[in-house]
């Protein structure tokens, strides 16, 4: 890797350039400098159960007086409990990637299940106007009242290029947490997110902190974690070849990341 930075630039830089530019590295990632913790998320996936749950916990950690009163304050990141690289710095950012005390997290979601989950909440005919919805429906051309079905996305991204790249909810998990150039030190499931939430905040803080659950909390289910839908073979099969490079890095995960946790070799 170290040939490629210095052809590319810094690993924040070639970060940046694989997430897609400064606007989505800084509304997916956080970070809090004096916990030491980076978190890369991907849309879908345990996020905003994350980001609620760490925000709680550097509140309580740091002494701040903070509550979660609705699901703008995730969003709004009030309070600088967890900054972007852009408000905690691009030199702080730079310096969290490669710091071996910097705790190092991300979570990876079935890419079926989290594609059905973003469908259903962001581009199906039922979410008519959604920012998504309406950016993807103005790329291909088509008016906003077609509906358009699960498989015909799935099969449009496997044809059309470019469309991947155009929303961070149609990339890959493996971009969208630059997998293969950040140095995790435990990457968790969002099918076992209670479980794996608990053991990483062991890591983070020391003790297990509050888990900030938005359908209990606020009857939301932005991640689509009540979300039921039987996804049909032919759907199935286009999303294995669509999300092909997620599904081989999940097998790596499994080797990699036994228990969630970076086994050094």
């Amino acid at each position: 890797m170290g040939q490629f930075l210095e052809d590319q630039g810094t690993l924040a830089e070639v970060v940046t350039k694989l997430l897609g530019g400064p606007y989505p590295l800084n509304f997916f990632t956080h970070m809090n400098e004096d916990v030491g913790f980076l978190y890369f998320s991907a849309p879908g996936v345990a996020n905003i159960r994350t980001i609620g749950s760490l925000s709680l916990a550097v509140a309580e950690t740091l002494g701040i007086d903070f509550r979660l009163d609705n699901m703008g304050q995730i969003y709004k990141r009030q309070a600088r409990l967890l900054d972007s690289p852009e408000t905690g710095g691009q030199g702080v950012f730079e310096r969290m990637l490669q710091d071996p005390d910097v705790v190092r997290i991300t979570f990876f979601r079935d890419p079926a299940d989290r594609f059905a989950a973003l469908y259903h909440n962001v581009f199906s005919i039922n979410t008519l106007r959604a920012e998504p919805r309406m950016k993807l429906f103005d790329f291909l051309g088509m008016p906003i009242e077609e509906n358009l079905s699960m498989l015909d996305l799935a099969e449009l991204i496997c044809e059309e290029e470019g469309l991947k790249a155009l929303l961070p909810q149609l990339r890959s998990q493996r971009q969208m947490t630059a997998f293969d150039l950040v140095d995790y030190d435990f990457i968790g499931r969002h099918e076992t997110w209670p479980v794996d939430f608990a053991k990483i905040s062991l890591d983070i803080f020391g003790r297990e902190t509050r888990q900030f659950d938005p359908v209990s909390a606020f009857n939301k289910d932005p991640e689509g974690t009540m979300f039921k839908r039987l996804i049909d073979a032919d759907t199935k099969a286009a999303l294995k070849l669509a999300y092909a490079e997620d599904y081989d890095m999940m097998a790596e995960i499994s080797a990699i990341y036994p228990q969630g946790f970076l086994q050094e070799s």
